[in-house]
């Protein structure tokens, strides 16, 4: 006979999520919310999900599908790309200002803009003036300069207000370089004040943070894009590409992607913020998944360049962008447009666990992430509209702005060396020293009789319990098994002597929960009050805690002092060189802006007390670095991508010495060795003096291929090889850069041109004879 007992709950609880289901989208009528015959339409996060994932049974937005947009509408725009002579009104926009490089023309009912370049008469377009037939949520996307995002209760749905959308007021002010507007939607109680000035670069937009008012404790911002479809095309309508500043760069061109992909490019700027839970996703995008792990945004910017009319800009975000996403849609994402944009993040939506066993709820970040708007747009023209042009702009962006200041160059091979891990055994955990400081004597010793003069090395694993078991490093006290007839202070007095520098590596971000669970200092606990568990799914370890950020500071505090009574003078800095969260303290949320201030204050402390070095750092950090380690030399290969770009090596190339990530570790090392010579980069190894066959159950278990011995030959022909080429280059910077056919040209400022043939037969180019995965190096005259 059948127990009515256990029938009964799964149908309650099918009858509860019917309920729920109706509620959201039938009580919580988006028509109730702004009162407008026709209210925006809920927005749906583009997010894809894993591959395999069902999303069986999340709730669908009323929101139209893709392939509804804009069906089969391959009809051309045709808008003028050049006008020669200056204008009382373009496309209903009014001229409003000029300067001696361009003007400005604006219309007043959406804060639309197009901006001439007064040699060329080439023009860019800010919004959609006839967009495709759409639904109304994306039509008055299409159509607006600033797009506010807002969240409504404790509804999971994100709502957006535009240029039309929830009836706002305007109020426009002109100024001598510019305009002030205010947009309010009454019936939301929210309002804003956006500032557009021209510039002799282009053009800023500001939208300060003491003019958002919020008089509603309902209705609350939730985010903003500023000028989203600035220099958009339709399909193929335009030549040119999208930059965006994933890893080392990449491009998307401008093409008809004929309905080919369905996911944007969507990433934080300065990675993604694992203080906040990934918010609840109603995805439209089932069983995709064109991503591999994503490769961080080190700096923010972004930019398109219409080749067609040599007109392009470069988006930097001055202030916001610890809260800022770019996102760039490929024609195809949703509609028929190529367009790219910062979005800024006000607040966010997590789940929060109801109980210690089970069970979430949906929560509203509570106060708001702090910041002013400020995005500029420097345009770039002519010869200069591409690409390298970016970089250019970029790079006299940092210089005048003090950002970066120009570091002494050099050309050093970079070896890095592992001295001691932790292996797992039946009952006892087990020291596995692999190179000893005699050992890291010999190496260097070794090179150097071989002619390897310049050596940079950061020695990781120095520390009592090896590279992972000490975590955090609280103490100066060396792993006594590296200590076999030389101490730590006597082998950094050898490599001082022998002109070596040696930096001792310091992870100041991470604690090791099961060997250091009952430290005083507090570790970071997300907006959900969890722990963050940083998965690693090492051999012994398998996970990691991130420090609070205080606590970071406390110990760096520490340390100062040992260090500096040990006669220590070269520290490395990793873990908060390229991390920011948000995180929680007892009832009080602090965003990545908090944990920027604290991470920027040690650094610049370690800066003045240190020669220091930054791991992959952030941009806001390039100035305190003497190196740039570990810079990105691809992208993260999205299906949606057409080509990868070194925009990080143009741009500080001459800069700052600049250091590859690890040789060993790539899968073409003669593509590589090639790729060193074409962005200007020094060498990087990974070196332990015994086999890496003794990790293999340590949490360095990765490291399969190291052993000095293997590698003493390959570093010699590296360096010598690598020597040639930058005494002719020097500190000089990359002036032009081309590819082509698999060749690439590069020319910097001291008149050296190098060849670069990633193709297996010989070419001829400029007269040249460039033999088959070869390069030649040639002068200039």
């Amino acid at each position: 006979m059948v127990n009515i007992k256990t029938v009964i709950k799964p149908i309650l609880f099918i009858v509860l999520v019917v309920a729920v289901m109706i509620y959201l989208f039938t009580g919580n009528d988006s028509k109730k919310i702004v009162g407008s015959p026709k209210a925006p339409a809920p927005v749906v996060e583009e997010k894809a999900e894993a591959e395999g994932e069902s999303s069986e049974g999340a709730i669908q937005p009323e929101v139209a599908a893709p392939e509804q947009l804009a069906k089969d509408d391959k009809t051309s725009e045709n808008r003028v790309g050049f006008y020669e002579t200056t204008q009382q009104e373009i496309d209903g926009h009014r001229f409003i200002v000029a300067n001696d490089q361009y003007e400005m023309y604006m219309k007043e009912e959406n804060l639309s803009l197009i901006m001439r370049n007064k040699k060329t008469g080439a023009v860019m377009y800010s919004t959609v003036d006839e967009p495709v037939k759409s639904n109304e949520e994306w039509t008055n996307f299409m159509r607006s300069s600033i797009v506010l995002e807002y969240l409504v209760g404790t509804n999971i749905v994100v709502y957006r207000a535009d240029m039309y959308s929830g009836n706002p007021d305007k109020k426009i002010t002109y100024t001598a370089d510019g305009f002030v507007a205010t947009i309010s939607y009454p019936e939301l109680e929210i309002a804003y004040e956006v500032q557009v000035i021209l510039t002799e670069e282009g053009f800023k937009v500001e939208i300060p943070q003491d003019k958002i008012t919020e008089a509603s404790s309902k209705y609350k911002v939730a985010g903003v894009y500023v000028y989203p479809f600035l220099g958009y095309s339709k399909l193929a309508d335009r030549d040119g590409y999208m930059f965006i500043p994933d890893g080392s760069g990449a491009l998307i061109r401008l093409k008809d992607n004929d309905g080919k992909y369905k996911q944007p490019y969507s990433e934080m700027v300065y990675g993604a913020n694992v203080g906040v839970d990934d918010s609840y996703v109603l995805s439209l995008f089932n069983r995709m998944n064109p991503f591999n792990k994503p490769e961080r945004i080190l700096a923010p910017v972004f930019g398109m360049v219409q080749t067609d009319v040599a007109m392009g800009y470069l988006g930097i975000i001055e202030e916001g962008q610890f809260s800022a996403k770019i996102e760039a849609y490929p024609s195809g994402a949703i509609l028929p447009y190529n367009w790219i944009s910062a979005k800024f993040i006000y607040r966010q939506i997590y789940n929060q666990p109801t109980s210690k066993s089970s069970g979430t709820m949906v929560v509203r970040q509570k106060d708001m992430n702090q910041f002013d708007v400020k995005v500029r747009y420097d345009f770039v023209a002519e010869e200069k509209a591409d690409y390298v042009g970016l970089a250019e702009k970029y790079r006299s962006y940092l210089l005048d702005n003090e950002l970066i200041t120009k570091k002494d160059n050099e050309f050093k091979v970079r070896v890095d060396l592992l001295g001691s891990e932790i292996e797992k055994g039946l009952v006892f955990k087990k020291d596995i020293p692999m190179t000893t400081f005699e050992q890291a004597s010999e190496i260097f010793k070794g090179l150097q009789d071989n002619g390897v003069h310049n050596i940079l090395s950061i020695y990781k694993g120095w520390q009592d319990g090896g590279n992972y078991a000490s975590l955090p490093v609280r103490s100066f006290k060396t792993e006594s098994k590296l200590n076999d007839g030389m101490s730590m202070q006597e082998l950094m007095q050898e490599t001082e002597d022998r002109n070596i520098d040696m930096y001792l590596n310091h992870d100041a971000l991470r604690l090791n929960p099961e060997e250091h669970g009952n430290t005083k200092y507090k570790i970071m606990k997300k907006y959900n009050k969890q722990a963050y568990n940083e998965n690693v799914y090492g051999k012994v370890y398998r996970s990691f805690n991130y420090l609070n950020p205080q606590s970071s500071m406390d110990i760096m505090e520490k340390m100062k002092k040992e260090y500096k009574d040990n006669a220590i003078d070269n520290i490395m800095i990793s873990g908060i060189s390229n991390e920011l969260f948000s995180y929680s303290e007892g009832s009080k949320e602090f965003d990545r802006i908090k944990t920027k201030e604290y991470y920027e204050s040690i650094v610049a402390d370690y800066h003045d007390n240190f020669n220091l070095l930054l791991e992959q750092p952030f941009s806001y950090l390039w100035d305190y670095t003497n190196k740039v380690i570990d810079l990105p030399m691809k992208s993260s290969n999205y299906v949606f991508t057409d080509e990868e770009i070194p925009f990080l090596a143009l741009t500080l190339r001459g800069i700052v010495p600049l250091y590859s990530e690890y040789i060993n570790f790539q899968a073409n090392q003669q593509e590589f060795f090639l790729q060193l010579v074409e962005q200007g980069l020094n060498p990087s190894f990974y070196i332990t003096y015994e086999d890496p066959s003794k990790l293999l159950y340590t949490n360095s278990s990765h490291i399969y291929s190291s052993k000095y011995d293997r590698y003493d030959e390959m570093i010699q022909a590296y360096y010598a090889e690598l020597q040639q080429v930058y005494e002719q280059t020097a500190g000089s910077m990359i002036q032009d850069y081309h590819r082509s056919n698999g060749v690439t040209k590069v020319t910097y400022d001291n008149g050296v041109i190098i060849y670069v043939n990633y193709q297996q037969q010989d070419v001829q180019v400029d007269g040249l004879t460039i033999q088959g995965l070869s390069y030649k190096v040639v002068q200039d005259h």
